[in-house]
């Protein structure tokens, strides 16, 4: 099938014609294996539902849509735009009049509309007027957190998220009467909670002394009576703490041992059981079989899965976005062995990442150890900078 590269009209109209739903599934394949997605054709068949039933449709939204990263995303538009399946609008993805009949006929794609409730954007819930200005001082105190770290994976979750994970897990009846541990709290969701006047105690353990005066001063300000704990998780969390909590929190690196390593605390702080809300990036079938397998070893379940539910400033690889789940665990007994030099995405994924001065066009190469790109200011004294390239080490 000779659909990849330029066509004239006529070409473009004898292969509309001719296309098998079998050729047109190998050239997914293909344009699978060009891109390197782990997930293969299926995947390219979702990015293609996405643009069908939300066309037009920004990059982003196709990347929190699928759970693709942003970068293979961006390529994969490009190729279905060189194919002349879609084509350039002002206002994302949309598809040509002949890529449109393609995968009408090859596909048999019929619904070109998305079934998912406008209003809570596929969180199952909404915020009452008691969260809702609960929303409104976070939103306030939100606006004095330090700049992210980069090196240990911190990338904030916006206020609205925080928020509605405080009232998620009230919803879920984790919050009344309950003792809560954060495994670390850059994302401020002890405030939230601790806002809501549910829960028995709120503690919060973090390896960040910025991040821990900060809530310590809102605590005091709003007396919350938030408990901040300096800790580093590659060691056990004290006694008094272990098996003294009905409920922990986690949002750890994405990685799998950044997952295993986080995992170990929480369980150490519920004891034999308890409830257990993690969130984590959209990863392909390998990681998340992996994943799966841990959770069950250690003697969870996944009771509920949100797809999308965390929203982050910034992190544009991940689309912005992570999902939400509630594990519920019994005989909780956590026996897997953890590197703890891969805790990391940058020790997993090293690169070098080049930055270009919005001021004076200067190039910068960044590898995230001597320099990040939260601490770079260039010698023109310009401080932003556009990503222009990404290398693998």
């Amino acid at each position: 099938m000779k659909v990849i590269g330029k066509m004239g009209p006529s070409q473009k109209n004898q292969n509309n014609e001719q296309n098998s739903p079998l050729e047109f599934k190998t050239l997914l394949s293909k344009i699978a294996n060009d891109t390197k997605i782990a997930e293969g054709a299926p995947a390219i068949e979702d990015i293609l539902r996405c643009i069908y039933r939300n066309q037009p449709i920004s990059t982003k939204r196709i990347s929190q849509y699928t759970k693709l990263p942003l970068p293979i995303i961006s390529k994969v538009r490009t190729i279905l735009e060189r194919n002349r399946i879609l084509k350039r609008d002002k206002k994302g993805a949309i598809y040509s009049e002949e890529g449109l009949k393609l995968i009408e006929k090859n596909l048999k794609f019929k619904m070109p509309y998305d079934l998912k409730c406008p209003t809570c954007n596929g969180r199952s819930i909404i915020l009452d007027d008691y969260f809702g200005a609960i929303l409104k001082k976070h939103k306030i105190h939100s606006k004095n957190r330090p700049t992210v770290n980069t090196s240990i994976d911190q990338s904030y979750a916006t206020p609205e998220t925080a928020t509605h994970r405080a009232a998620f897990m009230a919803d879920r009846g984790d919050l009344e009467g309950k003792r809560i541990l954060f495994v670390g709290d850059d994302d401020l969701t002890s405030i939230p909670t601790a806002l809501s006047g549910l829960c028995e105690e709120v503690v919060v353990m973090d390896i960040d002394d910025r991040l821990l005066n900060l809530i310590k001063n809102i605590s005091d300000k709003e007396n919350l009576n938030i408990k901040t704990i300096k800790h580093d998780f590659r060691n056990s969390i004290k006694e008094e703490y272990k098996n003294s909590f009905d409920v922990v929190f986690t949002d750890p690196p994405y990685t799998i041992e950044g997952l295993k390593l986080f995992l170990a605390r929480g369980v150490e702080a519920l004891g034999k059981e308890g409830a257990l809300y993690l969130a984590f990036s959209h990863k392909p079938i390998n990681e998340y079989l992996e994943l799966q397998k841990i959770l069950l070893n250690t003697g969870f379940v996944i009771y509920e899965l949100i797809p999308g539910f965390n929203k982050y400033e910034g992190s544009e690889i991940i689309g912005n976005t992570t999902f939400l789940a509630r594990l519920i665990g019994r005989n909780l007994n956590f026996n897997e062995k953890i590197d703890l030099n891969k805790l990391y995405t940058g020790e997993v994924k090293p690169v070098i990442r080049h930055y270009k001065c919005m001021n004076c066009g200067e190039l910068h190469k960044i590898d995230g150890k001597s320099v990040r790109i939260e601490n770079l200011v260039c010698k023109c004294g310009g401080a932003k900078f556009k990503m222009i390239k990404r290398e693998k080490i």
